[in-house]
């Protein structure tokens, strides 16, 4: 490709390939004012499902801006930034468990409502 390529559309093979290939993204949720908030976090991309699950804490923001409005998006970029992923979708909370250690966990699963991302192709 030359350097001024315009970017590739990534297909669903490509962008659940993707996907699966990392695990640190960052998860967009909104405040009440519609102002999104931005948290990185490790994630786990389920192909078969089209899900993506976060683990966190009780405690964290983005939890509560969950519980009152569960939509969401989880951005991944390439090491390189010339390629990227976005899962949007509605988030489901599950129970709140304790740890040993006395942390209050829950897993934020993701539904796919729609995946898109592009690829830039640079020489």
């Amino acid at each position: 490709m030359t350097k001024n390529a315009p970017p590739r559309s990534l297909d669903e093979t490509a962008l659940s390939a993707f996907l699966a290939e990392h695990t640190f993204g960052a998860l967009a949720t909104l405040r009440r004012d519609g102002r999104p908030h931005l948290s990185t976090v490790l994630y786990d991309w389920n192909p078969v499902t089209r899900e993506v699950r976060i683990s966190t804490t009780e405690e964290r923001l983005k939890v509560k801006q969950l519980r009152n409005n569960p939509t969401a998006s989880l951005y991944v970029s390439s090491a390189d930034h010339w390629t990227f992923a976005v899962v949007e979708g509605k988030a489901e909370l599950s129970e709140v468990t304790r740890t040993p250690e006395g942390e209050r966990r829950l897993f934020i699963t993701l539904k796919t409502d729609k995946l898109y991302g592009t690829a830039l192709d640079i020489a």
